[in-house]
């Protein structure tokens, strides 16, 4: 049953949450992304009563100005990008889905017959039976270059997944969609289960009593989720964060890595520093880069998404990132995060502070500013950004040199084997930041996906073990699994990658 909160209130579709306040359900999934909606539908289709919230709005409506080359607005505080019905699966954009070993140790952890067989179940239930074809490595690279089945999908794909996702769970008796609500907090109460305090935008806040619950948030829930575990108990390992910047350019100049592995992913070890490339967006038009705007917390970060369409002058970009540790080699935890680096980060926009910059790659070497306006940087590099919501400054300046030097080493290695060694590319790259990931705890959970805490279960990126889009449906089907107990029926049929 969906629930569109713009909806009059009348007789026929009063919802039965908004009926009966405090009435329980036999489980709460909190997020509606690729886990919050797989273990929603495999819960309901198991006989259980499942309220599904997200703080965001429909997948039809998640527009973002930043797209329609305007900028960021931050949605009210809830961004359009990180939340709403998809989470990371955005309505109008290609997304490349990978499959094991990306993921390994979510793989690991279900064993390698259960983390085949969940694989297969999220794909057909994504995609039902038009499961495309998967390529992992298909040429030579002086890097050692992970290799896992992976396919990018266009944006007339996604679409037609999302749609079908969401028919699916509106037509889904049991199963109840509330968008525009965010949990506030989680209570256990033993042996019952638990009471989450629910504030929906429009009706206000309210009272729901479940047996379990699956907490599947996204980026937009990181923060809260950071704050509940601990409120709660729930044993985890901290993070080792990582901190980077993304390279945007002509396509042409990365088609030598895309040509390897379409997700193009390695590990270097830089002047000591472990460098990794990461959201490698390079399809046959390109790629676009996006902005993650975390409202509560003052700043906005970037993503990136494949372009599966062909097209010509198209811009391509990726990301590298740097491990974080001190001298001793421990993690930054996330008071130096915010001291040393994102302070900093919001200073280098006085118009905007926390929005993200670019900076001109000759410029970040020599950490100046020369090149003072996204205009100019156009007319030197040849590069038109794929967004403009930028401001020229010193991204280079805020970062600790051990990781500025060491990010340098690894692109300049990799840009002579994407580009060509004798391929001239020094002025035609731009440098953008701020990125930030691998902040996660890594939660201590079980092969059913749950936390320390009886009947309290983590799914997608919030459980700390693995990221993607297939590997967020696994884990919410992993936890499905777990609170309906032995008696599920598995899914058999192999689906051929």
């Amino acid at each position: 049953m969906f629930v569109d909160p713009a909806a009059p209130v009348t007789g026929s579709n009063l919802p039965r949450i908004r009926e009966r306040f405090g009435a329980d359900v036999d489980v709460l999934v909190v997020g509606a992304g690729p886990a919050g909606i797989i273990a929603a539908d495999k819960l309901s289709a198991g006989g259980g009563e499942v309220l599904l919230v997200d703080a965001g709005r429909a997948h039809t409506v998640r527009v973002c100005p930043v797209e329609l080359m305007r900028s960021c607005l931050g949605c009210k505080g809830i961004c359009n990008v990180i939340s709403g019905f998809g989470g990371c699966v955005h309505y109008g954009d290609g997304v490349k889905l990978s499959r094991f070993p990306s993921g390994r140790r979510l793989a690991e952890l279900l064993g390698p017959a259960r983390a085949a067989r969940l694989e297969n179940e999220a794909l057909r239930t994504w995609l039902g039976t038009g499961v495309p074809s998967f390529r992992g490595v298909r040429g030579w690279s002086p890097f050692p270059v992970k290799d896992y089945p992976v396919v990018p999908l266009t944006s007339v794909e996604v679409m037609a997944m999302l749609d079908r996702m969401h028919d699916r769970v509106s037509a889904t008796a049991g199963l109840e969609l509330r968008l525009g609500t965010e949990v506030l907090s989680l209570t256990p109460v033993p042996p019952a289960g638990w009471v989450a305090r629910l504030r929906d935008r429009r009706q206000g806040e309210y009272l729901v009593r479940a047996g379990s619950v699956v907490v599947a948030v996204g980026r937009r829930g990181r923060s809260w989720w950071h704050r509940q575990i601990r409120v709660l108990g729930v044993d985890f390992a901290p993070p080792v964060p990582s901190v980077g910047v993304r390279f945007e350019m002509a396509a042409e100049l990365l088609r030598g890595g895309a040509a390897v592995h379409e997700d193009f992913k390695t590990t270097l070890t830089r002047n000591g520093v472990k460098v990794k490339t990461f959201c490698f967006c390079s399809g046959a038009g390109g790629g676009r880069i996006k902005f993650t705007d975390y409202a509560m917390e003052g700043y906005t970060l970037l993503d990136g998404h494949v372009i599966a369409e062909p097209a010509t002058d198209a811009t391509a970009n990726f990301a590298l990132l740097a491990q974080l540790r001190d001298d001793d080699g421990r993690p930054w935890d996330t008071t130096r995060i915010e001291t040393d680096l994102l302070t900093p980060y919001r200073r280098l926009r006085p118009d905007r502070p926390g929005k993200p910059v670019l900076q001109w790659l000759p410029d970040f070497r020599a950490i100046r500013l020369g090149c003072a306006s996204v205009e100019e940087f156009t007319a030197r590099s040849g590069v038109t950004p794929s967004v403009r919501d930028y401001r020229m400054a010193n991204l280079a300046g805020i970062l600790p040199s051990t990781v500025r030097t060491a990010l340098l080493s690894a692109f300049d290695d990799l840009i002579g084997f994407f580009a060509g060694s004798g391929t001239a590319h020094e002025e035609q790259v731009g440098v953008i930041g701020l990125e930030l990931e691998n902040t996660w705890d890594e939660l201590v959970v079980s092969p059913s996906l749950e936390t320390s805490v009886s009947r309290l279960y983590a799914a997608g990126d919030c459980a700390g073990l693995a990221q993607g889009i297939l590997q967020a449906g696994v884990g919410g089907l992993a936890a499905a699994e777990g609170i309906l107990g032995p008696s599920v029926t598995p899914m058999t049929e192999g689906i051929a990658g």
